[in-house]
């Protein structure tokens, strides 16, 4: 992890540039941001994880443009970079998102599609319902309009956290805090079915990651043996080539924390995993603080206790498949 000195220059440095209303030069994939190793690290300080709360990562398959989400009120908005030639814009809400509660962004494996969560009435217009699946489609100018794909996929109650398979089948969290799926088969969604046992806990397993060829499955859970009592880690299983799963896998302390860690997202080439995570800063900081300047500028920093994104190599992956 960065040295207390190291990350108060960079979020002094943040401070500094966010005061003059400007962006950074950002160049490369994933931002021009250090890759990680195996032990997860915060994932662009004070540009995507700031001191609000910011979540949800998903990215285009050709790594061309990043949606998250931010719950803040009064409305949860998923916002966009992109990038354009060399240089990544500056955030901005998509077209359609602001109007309602929009959270849980997550691409189609060919990027044609971009699912989210929504609690927008069918309409469009009105009071706001329960959370539903929703999905827009890429055109040649950028997003369509959004579309709810309804029943049997969507029911009166809620369903969170979309993530699909290269055949279209969908895995979310249902409002009993259970795992489901729901494949496409000519052009519909069928009846959800409930995942394995090996998956779902008595107690409560959400927000679930589906490999596109749908070898493993990544979620958090609160009810598998080696979590935290009353907090969220994240966990793997592994299917089998008969198509049923194995034991859940904690994936450890490099990744988990004493806070809930949950909204996993692997990128496209398989290399690095994506998560929320509510943890604060690690290392104690000896200076005190004397100022009402510096408690605002400290509250408006990342790891304050909010959501920030992490992201680690997926080295994991092989590492616990092959201890089976």
């Amino acid at each position: 992890m960065k040295t207390i000195f190291a990350f108060v220059c960079c979020a002094l440095f943040i401070f500094g540039c966010t005061q003059k209303n400007s962006f950074p030069v950002l160049k490369g994939d994933y931002l021009g941001q250090e890759l990680p190793g195996d032990e997860a690290k915060l994932f662009a300080p004070g540009i995507v994880s700031t001191g609000l709360h910011d979540r949800d990562f998903a990215i285009m398959p050709d790594l061309s443009e990043i949606v998250y989400s931010m719950t803040e009120q009064p409305h949860c908005v998923m916002v966009s970079l992109k990038q354009k030639g060399e240089i990544w814009s500056k955030q901005e809400v998509l077209p359609f998102s602001g109007y309602y509660d929009d959270v849980e962004p997550a691409f189609s494996p060919d990027g044609k599609r971009l699912y989210f969560c929504s609690n927008r009435p069918l309409t469009g217009q009105g009071e706001p319902k329960d959370f539903d699946i929703w999905y827009v489609e890429r055109t040649a100018t950028g997003w369509g309009e959004p579309q709810n794909p309804g029943a049997p996929l969507n029911s009166d109650k809620n369903e969170f956290y979309p993530s699909v398979t290269s055949q279209g089948t969908i895995y979310f969290t249902s409002a009993d805090m259970k795992i489901y799926k729901s494949e496409f088969v000519d052009g519909n969604y069928t009846t959800p079915e409930k995942c394995s046992e090996k998956i779902n806990s008595p107690v409560a397993e959400y927000n679930a990651f589906i490999a596109p060829d749908e070898s493993y499955l990544i979620f958090t859970s609160h009810g598998w043996e080696g979590g935290r009592a009353g907090r969220g880690d994240l966990f793997i299983s592994f299917r089998n080539t008969d198509g049923s799963w194995k034991e859940a896998k904690n994936l450890g302390a490099d990744i988990n924390s004493e806070a809930i860690d949950y909204c996993p997202c692997v990128t496209p080439d398989g290399k690095y995993l994506f998560f929320s995570s509510m943890r604060g800063a690690e290392e104690y900081d000896p200076e005190p603080i004397r100022s009402y300047e510096e408690i605002e500028k400290r509250s408006n920093m990342p790891q304050n206790g909010k959501n920030d994104i992490y992201w680690v190599s997926t080295s994991f992956i092989e590492k616990l498949k092959s201890g089976d």
